[in-house]
């Protein structure tokens, strides 16, 4: 998956015309900064129905980094993701969402802390976000520390870094169907003893559009994860 490129960007899109621009042009200058001339930005237009694909294909034709995937139909934002590391490149690989909640510049407080590390995950300390998505995060917090035997405060941030080595081990692993691909590899990366570093980001409330899970949907995505992840495990004894 390495080769000249030090540093791939995954970003799954759908339906975010209202801010995707902007959320663009901020990780290209923040990949300039981290890796210049040699990085590049994955976007995955996850079967967007508004003009957040026109958008993206305008964003390609004038940035270099930046390369579009687009996905059709929706296949959700776990698909999307595994689609983006399988593609990436890059020495390491970066995720963020493309919902702004999460700034671009925070992959650079991850970028130092790389160095003798797999995976660099960001940790939402202060977050924003409805009650109901706060509880299944701590039901996932309580789950990832069971199956990864350490704790793990935050294995869905949609902010982290990993190496290359890590998803070519992680990946194969991983159905086309995973839920949260971002769980499954925290806990790769804990059973196989993979070095997890943590580091504090910042979050902010949703400054467009809304969440399409919303509390029935996100419960029923939770017991799906659930099954996947406790699968995984097994799968490495």
């Amino acid at each position: 998956m390495s080769g000249s490129t030090e540093l791939s960007v995954v970003l799954p899109a759908h339906n975010e015309e209202a801010a995707i621009e902007g959320v663009i042009r901020d990780v290209v200058a923040t990949v300039r900064r981290l890796a210049p001339g040699a990085a590049e930005v994955l976007v995955i237009d996850d079967g967007s129905t508004d003009g957040t694909g026109a958008i993206l294909d305008r964003m390609a034709g004038e940035l270099d980094e930046v390369e579009v995937i687009h996905q059709r139909p929706n296949r959700g934002h776990g698909a999307a993701l595994l689609a983006g590391w399988e593609r990436a490149t890059g020495a390491w690989v970066g995720h963020l969402d493309t919902d702004d909640q999460i700034p671009a510049d925070q992959l650079e407080r991850l970028w130092p802390e790389r160095d003798g590390a797999d995976l660099v995950l960001g940790i939402r300390t202060d977050r924003d976000d409805p009650r109901h998505r706060l509880v299944v995060t701590k039901i996932l917090r309580a789950l990832v520390h069971r199956l990864a035997g350490q704790p793990i405060r935050d294995a869905n941030v949609p902010c982290k870094l990993a190496s290359a080595s890590l998803l070519a081990e992680a990946l194969p692993l991983m159905p086309a169907d995973t839920f949260a691909p971002s769980v499954s590899l925290a806990v790769v990366a804990a059973r196989r003893g993979r070095v997890i570093r943590q580091v504090p980001v910042v979050h902010r409330a949703r400054p467009h559009g809304t969440s399409s899970l919303k509390p029935l949907r996100l419960a029923s995505a939770l017991a799906t994860s659930t099954r996947q992840t406790v699968a995984l495990a097994r799968s490495l004894r």
